[in-house]
């Protein structure tokens, strides 16, 4: 018979084409081809938002956010993205890593995206897919609107 943590375990993963094990541990970093394959899943138009939630910091808020990332992903086809090596601590439930942006004939561009534990889970940062949102003019109730348009929070004087 089957495990019932095996179970739970494939379902997580949408079969074994994301299979992300090693998210849990918020002592062990995920590797970087995990990291790929939840970008991958995230941009998948083909998995459900609600399974993919657990990729992103404060996705739960705008679940939505999903589609309009896949549909982001339509309109740019030959834009790219691919996290490279090293995984770096960056303090506690936190690490950093290289992100790979091409789009079309532009030279490629290299970005540091976070990732944090939270929920019992490794996920991307929302500081991380917030700037890839509004480069595409994307608003969600995921990210914070920019700290200028508080009043009170700008220095006087």
């Amino acid at each position: 018979p089957v495990s019932t943590t095996t179970q739970a375990s494939a379902a997580a993963s949408s079969g074994g084409k994301y299979d992300l094990t090693g998210v849990t541990n918020p002592k062990v970093r995920p590797t970087v081809k995990t990291l790929n394959k939840m970008l991958d899943l995230a941009l998948d138009p083909n998995v459900p938002n609600s399974e993919k939630t657990n990729l992103v910091e404060g996705s739960e808020k705008d679940p939505d956010v999903f589609n309009k990332l896949v549909q982001a992903r339509k309109d740019n086809p030959d834009a790219t993205y691919k996290i490279f090596p090293p995984v770096i601590p960056a303090g506690p439930k936190r690490a950093t890593v290289k992100v790979q942006v091409k789009i079309g004939e532009n030279p490629p561009a290299k970005a540091e995206a976070g990732i944090v534990f939270v929920d019992g889970r490794w996920k991307l940062s929302r500081d991380t897919v917030c700037p890839l949102l509004s480069g595409n003019n994307v608003k969600t109730a995921m990210c914070p609107a920019p700290a200028a348009s508080h009043p009170g929070t700008t220095p006087t004087g």
